[in-house]
């Protein structure tokens, strides 16, 4: 071996060592000398490559996977890593060739597993259910029982409205983990799916029984309170869904994100309610969510009084209760009981769990955020905010406020949610009756008419223009454009329009 061989395998040690304390730059540039002495080692690009994967530079990553499949075209494993990488860059076609072509030469068992679950995930995305299907099967065979496997095929099961597959890998996964939430949670999804409420408000019973309380299983239960609100336009179900994420946040000791999105989905059900007061200190609250829970933030305050979860008749419940301590006591009484228990060699009969007293009737410290625990809002979180934000202050005729969280969704990545900006805006002008809100109309449908040329499936346009047609008076415009429409939409649209005609009532 020359000297620069030598060199470089010390250099690619180097690099791989590097690599695996996170100094990915410095491994980077570690493999480039590495290059510039063995450019012919496959194992030198493959260095620069897995650095290149960890900077999230995947360009220069499939470049450099590309060389090293070149110096090594019969090695599986070198074709897995390239074709990860195209995966990682979003050219899933690209990814597919390159792992069927290492699956074709083999590779090492954990590459395999990877390819398969990897060929899964891209089969999924691109709409080929069945191939997905048939590579985490795949998976499966190799590395056998795996939960993150189980819960793809749930989830695949569930696209392809295979109801009775899906819930038969979900009675797997409870088989496995019958105290964890995950196998009742995906049930329950696809029986909502299927639309059989009371199968799904049974597995949600029987997730109460056996799983470990957890912030998925009481946002599930929302859930279903508010698909039985969509059925039944009952507001009942609106304050069951408060009472338990009040329940969620006494029961579990949620984290920071937790406690964030908690006082958002309440925002969203006091809104629904039309408590904007309510409405907006919640949503005040997810904005400091670990002083506002520190401090005690109520989602139900005390002057609502305490919204019950369920109905109970207690007297009937005592009753079954004595009736079933008589049946499984026999002809015993709790005294006689007692004495039939045999003493131990002291004479005593130690068998009851001694109650310590305390102050406070609990040695449990009161649980806590972290003051120094931070949690970064996501897009979505903000945006959610802010329409919300704007809904409340809409409900409180503060149309200044409505203007200024308005402005603020304007500049949101979702174009829905920007959509939603621009129309508040104009419509909080007009209830102002600011000078220029006429002007401010003309300018947002002109706004939409564009988006809608640029894009002529945009329906969401569609519909935001006719909505400012109807608020300006101009129904004949209004009712040409619901022709775009959907019938179901249309009819909608039309009623909202004759009602506006006369004048709301």
């Amino acid at each position: 071996m020359t000297s620069n061989q030598e060199r470089a395998k010390q250099l690619m040690a180097d690099s791989r060592f590097a690599f695996m304390n996170g100094q990915n730059r410095e491994a980077l540039n570690l493999a480039k000398e590495a290059i510039q002495l063995a450019s012919k080692d496959p194992d030198a690009y493959q260095c620069a490559a897995n650095a290149c994967m960890s900077l999230g530079d995947y360009d220069n990553a499939i470049d450099y996977y590309k060389k090293a499949v070149k110096l090594d075209t019969g090695n599986g494993n070198r074709y897995f890593n390239l074709g990860y990488a195209y995966a990682s860059a979003e050219k899933a076609g690209e990814a597919v060739k390159n792992l069927a072509k290492a699956e074709e030469l083999g590779c090492t068992p954990e590459n395999t597993v990877q390819l398969y679950n990897l060929l899964g995930i891209i089969c999924f995305d691109i709409g080929r259910y069945n191939d997905a299907l048939v590579n985490l099967s795949k998976a499966e065979a190799v590395i056998g029982i795996d939960m993150d496997i189980m819960r793809r095929k749930a989830i695949i099961y569930g696209m392809k409205n295979e109801i009775r597959k899906g819930l038969e890998v979900c009675n797997q996964m409870k088989l496995i983990a019958p105290s964890e939430y995950v196998g009742y949670q995906y049930a329950f999804k696809l029986l909502c799916q299927a639309k059989r409420l009371e199968a799904a408000k049974r597995e949600l019973e029987i997730a109460a029984k056996y799983s470990v309380p957890s912030m998925d299983y009481y946002m599930d239960c929302v859930t279903f309170e508010l698909q039985n609100y969509g059925n039944d336009k009952n507001r009942d179900h609106m304050k069951k869904a408060l009472a338990l994420l009040v329940k969620a946040m006494k029961t579990l000791k949620p984290s920071v994100k937790e406690v964030t999105e908690t006082y958002i989905s309440s925002a969203e059900l006091w809104l629904q309610l039309e408590d904007a007061d309510r409405t907006i200190a919640c949503l005040n609250a997810a904005l400091n969510p670990v002083s506002s829970y520190n401090l005690g933030f109520e989602i139900v305050p005390e002057d609502h009084g305490e919204i019950p979860l369920t109905e109970y008749d207690i007297e009937e419940m005592i009753e079954n209760d004595r009736i079933r301590i008589e049946n499984e006591l026999g002809e015993y009484g709790l005294e006689e009981l007692a004495e039939s228990i045999e003493p131990d060699e002291d004479g005593q009969r130690d068998y009851l769990t001694v109650l310590e007293d305390t102050e406070n009737g609990s040695t449990e410290e009161e649980y806590k955020l972290d003051e120094n625990e931070k949690y970064e809002l996501t897009p979505d979180n903000i945006d959610q905010i802010n329409r919300l934000y704007v809904g409340a202050y809409t409900l409180k005729s503060d149309f200044r406020r409505v203007i200024d969280y308005a402005r603020k969704l304007q500049s949101s990545e979702s174009t829905h949610n920007k959509y939603i900006g621009i129309y508040s805006e104009a419509n909080a002008c007009m209830k102002l009756g600011t000078e220029d809100h006429k002007q401010k109309y003309e300018e947002v449908i002109k706004f939409f008419r564009n988006a809608m040329i640029k894009d002529p499936a945009d329906i969401a346009a569609v519909t935001f223009r006719i909505q400012c047609y109807t608020d300006i008076g101009e129904y004949g415009e209004a009712e040409q454009l619901c022709n775009l429409l959907t019938p179901e939409i249309r009819k909608s649209f039309l009623e909202k329009i004759k009602e506006a005609k006369g004048g709301g009532e």
